[in-house]
Protein backbone atom coordinates (compact mmCIF):
# COMPACT_ATOMS: atom_id res chain seq x y z
CA UNK A 1 0.00 0.00 0.00
CA UNK A 2 0.97 3.66 -0.77
CA UNK A 3 2.12 6.36 1.96
CA UNK A 4 -1.06 8.34 -0.03
CA UNK A 5 -3.48 5.57 0.53
CA UNK A 6 -2.27 4.96 4.38
CA UNK A 7 -2.41 8.42 5.35
CA UNK A 8 -5.73 8.86 3.54
CA UNK A 9 -7.36 5.87 5.00
CA UNK A 10 -6.00 7.16 8.46
CA UNK A 11 -7.45 10.11 8.16
CA UNK A 12 -10.51 9.12 6.57
CA UNK A 13 -11.09 6.91 9.52
CA UNK A 14 -11.03 10.59 11.51
CA UNK A 15 -13.33 12.27 9.48
CA UNK A 16 -11.50 14.15 7.53
CA UNK A 17 -12.52 14.61 4.07
CA UNK A 18 -10.47 17.14 2.35
CA UNK A 19 -6.57 15.95 1.71
CA UNK A 20 -3.86 17.16 -0.66
CA UNK A 21 -0.30 16.72 -1.38
CA UNK A 22 1.92 19.40 -3.26
CA UNK A 23 4.84 19.31 -4.82
CA UNK A 24 6.66 22.36 -3.60
CA UNK A 25 10.22 22.14 -5.40
CA UNK A 26 8.71 24.87 -7.51
CA UNK A 27 9.18 27.20 -4.43
CA UNK A 28 12.34 28.51 -2.69
CA UNK A 29 14.51 26.37 -0.31
CA UNK A 30 14.43 28.21 2.33
CA UNK A 31 11.19 29.07 3.62
CA UNK A 32 10.04 25.47 3.68
CA UNK A 33 13.50 24.21 4.74
CA UNK A 34 13.82 21.63 2.20
CA UNK A 35 11.25 20.16 2.72
CA UNK A 36 9.78 19.06 -0.47
CA UNK A 37 5.88 18.06 0.32
CA UNK A 38 3.27 20.07 1.58
CA UNK A 39 0.56 17.93 3.05
CA UNK A 40 -3.04 20.31 3.48
CA UNK A 41 -6.15 19.04 5.43
CA UNK A 42 -9.16 20.50 5.83
CA UNK A 43 -12.13 20.91 7.97
CA UNK A 44 -15.71 22.61 6.49
CA UNK A 45 -18.26 24.88 7.72
CA UNK A 46 -21.39 23.79 8.55
CA UNK A 47 -24.52 23.87 6.32
CA UNK A 48 -26.04 25.23 8.94
CA UNK A 49 -24.01 28.00 10.06
CA UNK A 50 -23.68 29.28 6.34
CA UNK A 51 -27.78 29.55 6.02
CA UNK A 52 -28.05 31.44 9.62
CA UNK A 53 -25.43 33.71 8.70
CA UNK A 54 -27.24 34.96 5.24
CA UNK A 55 -30.35 35.48 7.01
CA UNK A 56 -28.44 38.09 9.06
CA UNK A 57 -27.95 35.47 12.46
CA UNK A 58 -24.21 35.42 12.27
CA UNK A 59 -23.70 33.57 16.02
CA UNK A 60 -24.08 30.04 14.67
CA UNK A 61 -20.82 30.34 12.01
CA UNK A 62 -19.63 32.17 14.68
CA UNK A 63 -19.85 29.32 17.33
CA UNK A 64 -19.42 26.49 14.14
CA UNK A 65 -16.38 28.22 12.97
CA UNK A 66 -14.72 27.69 16.52
CA UNK A 67 -15.55 23.92 16.59
CA UNK A 68 -13.50 23.00 13.48
CA UNK A 69 -10.10 23.70 15.32
CA UNK A 70 -10.56 20.28 17.34
CA UNK A 71 -11.04 17.95 14.30
CA UNK A 72 -8.05 20.06 12.03
CA UNK A 73 -6.13 19.69 15.11
CA UNK A 74 -6.24 16.23 15.55
CA UNK A 75 -6.31 15.18 11.58
CA UNK A 76 -2.97 17.57 11.91
CA UNK A 77 -1.12 15.28 15.00
CA UNK A 78 -2.06 12.09 12.92
CA UNK A 79 -0.50 13.22 10.21
CA UNK A 80 2.68 14.22 12.14
CA UNK A 81 2.51 10.95 13.98
CA UNK A 82 2.41 9.33 10.72
CA UNK A 83 5.10 10.94 9.34
CA UNK A 84 7.37 10.56 12.52
CA UNK A 85 6.74 6.58 13.31
CA UNK A 86 7.80 6.33 9.59
CA UNK A 87 11.51 8.52 10.19
CA UNK A 88 10.32 11.60 7.79
CA UNK A 89 10.34 14.90 9.38
CA UNK A 90 7.19 16.79 9.85
CA UNK A 91 7.24 20.73 10.34
CA UNK A 92 3.52 22.58 10.88
CA UNK A 93 4.50 26.07 10.16
CA UNK A 94 2.72 27.60 7.00
CA UNK A 95 5.30 30.59 6.95
CA UNK A 96 2.43 32.90 6.45
CA UNK A 97 4.53 35.57 5.72
CA UNK A 98 6.77 34.05 2.80
CA UNK A 99 5.85 31.66 0.06
CA UNK A 100 4.62 28.20 1.96
CA UNK A 101 1.36 29.40 2.71
CA UNK A 102 -1.86 27.33 3.13
CA UNK A 103 -3.19 28.30 -0.59
CA UNK A 104 -0.30 27.67 -2.15
CA UNK A 105 -0.15 24.30 -0.71
CA UNK A 106 -3.56 24.09 -1.67
CA UNK A 107 -3.45 25.40 -5.25
CA UNK A 108 0.10 23.02 -5.71
CA UNK A 109 -1.87 20.36 -4.40
CA UNK A 110 -4.39 20.23 -7.06
CA UNK A 111 -7.22 20.98 -4.12
CA UNK A 112 -8.50 24.10 -4.72
CA UNK A 113 -7.88 27.46 -6.22
CA UNK A 114 -8.08 31.41 -5.14
CA UNK A 115 -11.70 32.35 -5.30
CA UNK A 116 -12.49 35.99 -5.91
CA UNK A 117 -12.75 37.02 -2.29
CA UNK A 118 -8.97 36.05 -1.62
CA UNK A 119 -9.81 32.61 -0.02
CA UNK A 120 -8.74 28.93 -1.05
CA UNK A 121 -12.07 27.76 -2.75
CA UNK A 122 -12.52 23.84 -3.49
CA UNK A 123 -15.18 22.42 -5.72
CA UNK A 124 -16.59 20.52 -2.13
CA UNK A 125 -17.21 23.42 0.12
CA UNK A 126 -15.98 26.33 -1.46
CA UNK A 127 -14.18 28.61 0.73
CA UNK A 128 -16.26 27.19 3.50
CA UNK A 129 -13.37 25.48 5.49
CA UNK A 130 -10.59 25.97 7.61
CA UNK A 131 -7.38 24.63 6.89
CA UNK A 132 -3.58 23.09 7.77
CA UNK A 133 -0.48 22.19 6.56
CA UNK A 134 2.41 19.98 7.26
CA UNK A 135 5.65 20.09 5.44
CA UNK A 136 7.31 16.85 5.08
CA UNK A 137 10.54 14.98 3.27
CA UNK A 138 8.34 12.06 2.88
CA UNK A 139 7.97 11.07 -0.57
CA UNK A 140 4.35 11.07 -1.50
CA UNK A 141 2.51 11.15 -5.01
CA UNK A 142 1.43 15.04 -5.37
CA UNK A 143 -1.32 16.07 -7.16
CA UNK A 144 -1.62 18.77 -10.37
CA UNK A 145 -1.83 22.02 -9.96
CA UNK A 146 -4.42 24.23 -10.30
CA UNK A 147 -3.46 27.13 -11.99
CA UNK A 148 -6.11 29.62 -12.90
CA UNK A 149 -9.26 30.04 -11.27
CA UNK A 150 -12.44 28.07 -11.93
CA UNK A 151 -15.07 30.18 -10.64
CA UNK A 152 -17.63 31.39 -12.99
CA UNK A 153 -16.62 34.28 -14.58
CA UNK A 154 -20.33 35.74 -14.55
CA UNK A 155 -20.72 34.81 -10.81
CA UNK A 156 -20.20 38.34 -8.67
CA UNK A 157 -21.87 36.64 -5.39
CA UNK A 158 -18.98 37.59 -3.23
CA UNK A 159 -18.32 40.61 -4.42
CA UNK A 160 -22.27 41.50 -4.45
CA UNK A 161 -22.75 40.59 -0.61
CA UNK A 162 -19.67 42.41 0.27
CA UNK A 163 -20.22 45.50 2.40
CA UNK A 164 -16.44 46.66 2.00
CA UNK A 165 -16.23 46.90 -1.25
CA UNK A 166 -13.27 44.45 -1.28
CA UNK A 167 -13.84 42.42 -3.93
CA UNK A 168 -12.89 44.04 -7.32
CA UNK A 169 -14.81 40.68 -9.42
CA UNK A 170 -11.27 39.99 -11.09
CA UNK A 171 -10.37 36.13 -11.12
CA UNK A 172 -6.94 34.86 -9.95
CA UNK A 173 -4.16 33.23 -11.95
CA UNK A 174 -0.73 31.81 -11.20
CA UNK A 175 1.51 35.44 -11.28
CA UNK A 176 -1.38 37.58 -10.86
CA UNK A 177 -0.87 39.33 -7.51
CA UNK A 178 -3.76 39.77 -5.01
CA UNK A 179 -4.20 43.29 -5.01
CA UNK A 180 -5.52 42.99 -8.67
CA UNK A 181 -8.58 41.34 -7.59
CA UNK A 182 -8.61 42.30 -4.11
CA UNK A 183 -8.01 44.71 -1.37
CA UNK A 184 -7.05 43.24 1.80
CA UNK A 185 -7.31 46.61 3.46
CA UNK A 186 -10.74 47.39 2.79
CA UNK A 187 -11.38 43.85 4.05
CA UNK A 188 -9.81 44.54 7.38
CA UNK A 189 -11.70 47.75 7.83
CA UNK A 190 -15.06 45.37 6.91
CA UNK A 191 -14.29 42.85 8.96
CA UNK A 192 -13.54 44.89 11.90
CA UNK A 193 -16.33 47.40 11.59
CA UNK A 194 -18.45 46.81 15.13
CA UNK A 195 -21.44 48.63 13.89
CA UNK A 196 -21.73 46.52 11.08
CA UNK A 197 -19.29 43.38 10.51
CA UNK A 198 -18.79 41.45 7.14
CA UNK A 199 -19.42 38.24 9.01
CA UNK A 200 -17.54 36.48 6.00
CA UNK A 201 -20.57 36.62 4.35
CA UNK A 202 -18.31 35.97 1.30
CA UNK A 203 -17.74 32.47 2.30
CA UNK A 204 -21.39 32.17 3.22
CA UNK A 205 -22.83 32.95 -0.25
CA UNK A 206 -20.40 31.13 -2.75
CA UNK A 207 -22.41 28.75 -5.37
CA UNK A 208 -19.89 25.88 -4.28
CA UNK A 209 -20.20 26.69 -0.92
CA UNK A 210 -24.39 25.99 -0.85
CA UNK A 211 -24.00 23.39 -3.13
CA UNK A 212 -21.37 21.34 -1.73
CA UNK A 213 -22.80 21.46 1.78
CA UNK A 214 -26.44 21.28 0.78
CA UNK A 215 -28.05 24.77 1.64
CA UNK A 216 -29.40 27.60 0.02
Amino acid sequence: MSLNQELTDLLTAEGCTILGFADLRILQEEPRKKLDTGIIVGFPYTAEGMKENLAGNPDKFWRDAGATFEPLERFTEKVVQFLKERKYKANTKTYKQTVVTAKTVGTLSGIGWIGRCAMLTTKETGPALRLSVILTNAPFECGTPITKSLCPEDCTACADICPAGAVKGGLWERGVHRDEFFDVTACGKGRGNKKNPCNNLCIAVCPYAKTGLGYE
